[in-house]
């Protein structure tokens, strides 16, 4: 029987968003999602493969990490620079009279 770790999902990513703002992880560019399983599992020390994708998962959709589509079906993350401000994908109509 498989025991599940309660995981405290915010404490940990702000472990992980402190640790990778120290390392200036965004100097790295777009790295792959198992470069950054194995950073996530040295920072916090679990070793649950689930944990650990769930807690980048929900990195990603808080926009810590930006997603590029690679050319063989696969994704390149890059840990987004703190200092940036977040950018807002949305359109914008104008309208002339």
């Amino acid at each position: 029987m498989v025991e599940l770790i309660k995981v405290n999902l915010e404490r940990e990513c702000e472990k992980i968003i402190n640790y990778l703002d120290k390392k200036k992880a965004w100097e790295l560019g777009f790295i792959r999602y198992n470069l950054f399983k194995r950073m996530i599992i040295h920072i916090t020390k679990i070793k649950s493969l689930y944990s650990v994708r769930k807690i980048f998962l929900h990195l990603v959709a808080d926009e810590i990490f930006l997603k590029k589509k690679n050319i063989v079906r696969s994704y390149l993350y890059m840990f987004r620079n703190p200092s940036t401000p977040k950018i807002n994908k949305g359109s914008i109509t104008i309208t002339f009279d």
